[in-house]
């Protein structure tokens, strides 16, 4: 019988942070009401039973690539610690409950999950397979979970928030090429959708994310509505923390040897955490003290 925690990891609940971009029209926006946060927190419960569901499906379609990766082999599915029909009766049904649920509390929203589903499905079918395309689809559906939380709030996504989650998506996307090379220079098998880099392309397009993330924080922090609405000209101040931030995960992941996902990185470093959060206690301070 499998236990909690093989459910767990199939589930992905760990990727669950990469939910939390849902929450960003509010955090940026200083919508704090209660009213508000609780359509938040339908949404992202609602959203990550639905990314759960894509999950499965995900490695049910890439079992038995998943078989030969030094990390991914050790899934539930591909190491049949769970049946795949069994895997395939929980996603359907986390995304039959997850489309339900959204539709009776915000139609708007529910077409929102609609478009994720369907380009996850475009993914899995040839985008994945296809260089830099596949990374920025996978940035779009970082920029679907800000307009989750947009719809659902009824707060506008701001210029900034579509574009910033955007540059960081990408930059999150190529750094985990980055591992998949390095997973092909210790003399695993290939993966097909980067066969056009190498380490030092892959290396040079990261230097050149990172710098674009600071650069439009920077000056998204300089914008005299984003200062008239903090309340503060201090906000420049938390520029400090994103440089910070971005200097220790460049610091993570050029000296890791191995295969290692973006949010495993961030979830493994307490350092990374604890700048993330002195970012977002540095950015509430300047807007309330």
């Amino acid at each position: 019988m499998s236990s909690i925690k093989t459910y767990t990891k199939l589930l992905r609940v760990d990727n669950y942070l990469k939910n939390l971009f849902i929450f960003a029209p509010l955090f940026f926006d200083f919508q704090f009401d209660m009213e508000i946060l609780l359509e938040g927190v339908v949404s992202f419960f609602f959203f990550c039973l639905l990314a759960s569901g894509v999950y499965i499906f995900n490695d049910i379609y890439d079992l038995e690539s998943d078989r030969r990766h030094p990390v991914k082999r050790l899934r539930p599915l591909a190491s049949n610690q769970i049946s795949i029909k069994k895997g395939g009766v929980i996603g359907v049904f986390l995304m039959t409950i997850s489309l339900l649920g959204i539709w009776s509390v915000n139609e708007k929203v529910f077409f929102v999950f609609v478009s994720y589903l369907c380009i996850n499905v475009m993914y899995n079918l040839f985008l994945k397979k296809i260089p830099i395309v596949d990374v920025v689809i996978i940035s779009c559906c970082f920029v679907i979970r800000i307009l989750v939380g947009s719809f659902a709030t009824e707060i506008p996504p701001s210029f900034w928030i579509l574009t910033m989650t955007f540059l960081l998506a990408m930059f999150l996307g190529f750094s985990k090429r980055r591992s998949d090379l390095l997973w092909i220079g210790n003399g695993e098998n290939k993966v097909s959708n980067i066969g056009i880099f190498t380490l030092k392309s892959i290396n040079t397009v990261l230097f050149v994310f990172a710098g674009l993330i600071c650069v439009t924080y920077i000056c998204y922090t300089n914008n005299e509505s984003v200062v008239e609405n903090v309340g503060s000209p201090f906000v420049l101040i938390t520029n400090i923390f994103v440089i910070l931030g971005v200097i220790r995960y460049m610091k993570l992941l050029y000296t890791s040897k191995t295969y290692k996902d973006p949010t495993a990185i961030v979830i493994s470093d307490s350092l990374l955490q604890l700048i993330i959060g002195v970012w977002v206690c540095s950015f509430l301070l300047v807007k309330y003290i």
